[in-house]
């Protein structure tokens, strides 16, 4: 009796060693699977997941691009072994030599591929919607409708005609699914950082709001082209606004006239009727005329102490030649642009 009890603990002893033995092995096995990469080599492959992708179809999808090997095994260590969060949609940079893995995690975590958008300074909102939509970031006529939209533009904390000269030049990480809405904000934001507490005080000496600073800083972004120059031509702008003179900016003329404008400013345009129209018009028109970079911005709260009421371009780099009486400026202008309408 005894030898028979022995006899199937015995038994029962080598079967159970087995099935850990088993179990272990198992266990090995689905680590080492989970753990090791398709293949020792493999270029980035940027990969789309549609929302509403299952794990099976995700399973196979992955498989298709030769990122792993068995789909069944992937959705069971999805679902059974390391459950957790979805696997989310996007564009993804995979390569065949991550593991599974690391694949679920990057997948969980929504860590998606990014395009880059580079805004740059004096760029107007329809330049930053044609932009969008080249690069397929988003739909251009959609850009344009929100940057007019009264309640998006309030929800945003501003008081403001538009977001002309809200949306920060800057180079932007973006990826490909991201709303328009939630690209203006961030743009919106952007220039809100950037419109800090030094820039805000300087405006409150001059007696300017951000409206008025964004608005002459769209009009040093578009006439300077050196540095060196931003804050004097603030200086002649300032100077100006005291006197009461019109700031006689052709580039408000040509915005303006937006598209009707061919490339070539004629003297019949000056007279174009509108309240952007700083040859008609004496005071800051409505709003910017284009966004503005930090440096435009900075400039347009500090002027150089100088007396210039006048500036004409040279034609040497970017460069203009400023003048304090109309009698100089004229001289000047006979110099540097006979036969051409005279700047401000």
């Amino acid at each position: 009796m005894k030898s028979t009890a022995l006899l199937l603990a015995r038994r029962l002893a080598k079967i159970l060693g087995g099935v850990l033995l088993l179990a272990a092995l198992t266990t090995f096995y689905l680590w080492l699977y989970y753990h090791t990469p398709a293949a020792p080599e493999g270029e980035v492959r940027l990969v789309s997941i549609a929302p509403g992708t299952s794990v099976q179809q995700i399973a196979a999808q992955l498989q298709q691009e030769g990122l792993i090997r068995h789909p069944r095994m992937f959705l069971l260590y999805v679902t059974w072994l390391q459950p957790g969060s979805h696997l989310q949609a996007g564009e993804y940079d995979l390569r065949a030599t991550m593991s599974p893995a690391q694949i679920v995690t990057i997948l969980r975590l929504g860590k998606v591929h990014h395009y880059t958008l580079t805004v740059p300074e004096g760029a107007t909102s329809r330049d930053i919607a044609a932009l969008v939509g080249a690069q397929g970031l988003g739909d251009p006529q959609i850009i344009l409708d929100l940057v007019h939209d009264a309640a998006f533009i309030a929800s945003l904390g501003l008081e403001a005609p538009s977001l002309e000269g809200y949306l920060f030049p800057e180079t932007y990480s973006l990826p490909r699914h991201l709303s328009e809405r939630t690209l203006l904000t961030r743009m919106v934001h952007t220039l809100q950082k950037n419109y800090d507490e030094e820039i805000a005080a300087r405006a409150r000496d001059l007696g300017l709001r951000q409206h008025d600073v964004l608005t002459l800083a769209s009009l040093i972004e578009k006439e300077a082209q050196r540095d060196e120059e931003r804050h004097l031509i603030a200086a002649v702008y300032h100077n100006r606004l005291r006197r009461g003179m019109r700031l006689q900016c052709d580039p408000t003329v040509i915005y303006a006239l937006g598209e009707h404008f061919d490339g070539n400013l004629r003297k019949q345009d000056l007279l174009f009727d509108s309240p952007y129209n700083t040859y008609r018009y004496a005071g800051l028109p409505p709003g910017p005329i284009a966004n503005a970079g930090r440096r435009a911005i900075e400039a347009a709260v500090s002027p150089a102490p100088v007396d210039y009421l006048y500036f004409v371009a040279t034609g040497e780099q970017g460069q203009h030649k400023f003048s304090t009486t109309l009698q100089e400026h004229n001289q000047a202008v006979r110099q540097y642009q006979i036969g051409q309408h005279r700047q401000p």
